[in-house]
């Protein structure tokens, strides 16, 4: 009873389809913002795609499933339509070959031909199978003439740039003027025009100036730790102790404080002698520990030619707090250590991040080893 019921209300949809053939295919279910029915055909779709329900047509077989489209060894029928899809390729179908599948596959479901799915034969012909690849192939060569030519563009604007630093020629081939943030060795460089309006120091410089400083200051000594929570939302209140006093800026002897990264993990952070503009902070003085939320910023260093650094700023919440034992530097470096161990381990896919599976003595004496090695790297630059 049920098969008839889903036979007929396929029977209904294909009708439909053929009928509006010329607003492309459709399929039979929308959820989560996305699926393959078309709005433009069946109006119920619209609001499941705008607001994220489920809404699912009543249906028997649906003639975009990959093992109908092409037969016996594509796809898996049995997974259903979002394992075995394949109206992506329908879309390259004219109208008049759409009706002609709908009504093919219409009439093989009325003889029974799906009833039995141990052997699918082909829903295309050989020649619409290939008419299908020839406008993928002619649509990508498009594409790729479109994105050489925007290349091409690009490079054009960024030549004064490219001859100063040939070693980005790709980055400002693929990003320059696009609204994109690129992690790049050394650091990360924002190539959206607008961004430059939030660095301070940076309102008078051309587009070229801005990204001129982000790759003079790639791999150079900066607050890294403020860079953190620059690009990951989501860190903790800071705190610090009161070095020094001036009319118009403090200055903290060190900057504690946690973030937490993209993927959920948390880290702690520090930064040493960080001024703040004094306000806020008129009421403490030297020696005072306190909490306080701030802005993370990016800024102009001009001590040593033009770099990007970041900064705090426009503090709120500020409390006095007792004084408090920071992590040491060594602490701070094992947190980094264990931090790479876990993104580089090769039992990554099969662990659940809550209980290392990675053998204890092995791992020891890699934290150890890698400890070692960046703990002599922080000195060196230190000395530097």
């Amino acid at each position: 009873m049920r098969n008839k019921q889903d036979k007929k209300a396929t029977f209904d949809a294909i009708d439909v389809m053929i009928r509006h053939a010329d607003k492309g295919p459709s399929g039979f279910w929308v959820d989560d913002h996305e699926g393959c029915g078309n709005p433009a055909i069946f109006p119920e779709f619209d609001e499941g795609l705008k607001k994220g329900w489920l809404v699912q047509k009543k249906h028997y077989v649906c003639p975009w499933n990959t093992a109908i489209m092409y037969g016996d060894g594509h796809g898996n029928i049995n997974t259903g339509c979002y394992h075995s899809c394949s109206i992506d390729k329908a879309r390259y179908l004219s109208a008049q070959e759409l009706k002609e599948i709908l009504a093919r596959f219409k009439t093989r479901m009325e003889n029974g031909d799906y009833d039995c799915v141990d052997h699918i034969s082909p829903l295309l012909t050989e020649a619409e199978s290939r008419h299908i690849e020839k406008r993928i192939s002619a649509e990508q060569r498009k594409h790729e003439r479109c994105r050489e030519q925007r290349r091409q563009e690009r490079l054009k604007k960024a030549a004064a740039l490219g001859a100063k630093y040939p070693d980005k020629e790709s980055l400002l081939a693929l990003h320059y003027g696009e609204k994109v943030s690129v992690l790049d060795y050394g650091g990360i460089i924002l190539f959206d025009p607008a961004s430059r309006r939030n660095v301070a120091g940076a309102e008078k410089f051309s587009y070229d100036d801005y990204l001129d400083v982000q790759f003079a200051s790639l791999g150079k000594k900066d607050r890294t730790y403020f860079a953190d929570c620059f690009f990951n939302e989501g860190m903790s209140r800071f705190k610090g102790q009161i070095e020094r006093v001036k009319p118009k800026h403090i200055c903290f002897k060190r900057i504690f404080f946690s973030g937490t990264y993209p993927d959920g993990t948390a880290f702690d952070g520090k930064e040493d002698h960080v001024w703040m503009d004094k306000s806020g902070f008129e009421e403490y003085a030297v020696g005072d520990s306190v909490s306080f939320c701030a802005e993370v910023y990016r800024y102009i260093k001009t001590g040593n030619g033009k770099l990007i650094d970041y900064g705090l700023r426009n503090p709120t919440g500020i409390q006095k707090i007792e004084a408090y034992n920071l992590p040491s530097d060594d602490e701070l470096i094992m947190q980094d250590v264990e931090q790479l161990i876990c993104e580089t381990c090769f039992l990554s896919e099969r662990c659940n991040r809550n209980y290392c599976i990675m053998d204890p003595k092995k791992k020891c004496l890699l934290k150890q080893e890698m400890f070692r090695a960046i703990k002599a790297q922080t000195d060196k630059e230190t000395q530097k």
